[in-house]
């Protein structure tokens, strides 16, 4: 999820450590019809195995494209940390650049 726009892991924010959000936005917020361009890429590169992963991946991209909406290898490393059982690494950043070219067209 993301807490006024910074990425979270909610699995490991207890509710108590909320007190002065602005905006809470989980993977169904991204958007309502999976049209963001990160959900886009995600399905255009097949990237997702187990999915264990998947919504932490994506919330993770979406913010750092947010951030940097041309990242490189080296930046979506150091900001999309989430562990992927399944090892789907390389899809992810090739999705993430996939995202991001479809951000700066659009």
């Amino acid at each position: 999820m993301h807490i006024d726009g910074a990425p979270v892991r909610s699995c490991a924010m207890p509710i108590s450590a909320v007190t002065t959000v602005q905006k809470i936005v989980t993977i169904e917020g991204l958007s309502s019809d999976g049209s963001h361009p990160v959900q886009k890429a995600w399905l255009a590169l097949d990237v997702p195995q187990c999915g264990y992963c998947q919504a932490g991946m994506i919330m993770s991209a979406a913010a750092l494209l947010a951030d940097k909406p041309k990242p490189t290898d080296a930046d979506i490393d150091a900001n999309v940390t989430n562990i992927c059982r399944c090892g789907t690494y390389n899809k992810v950043r090739a999705a993430i650049h996939l995202a991001a070219d479809g951000l700066a067209k659009s």
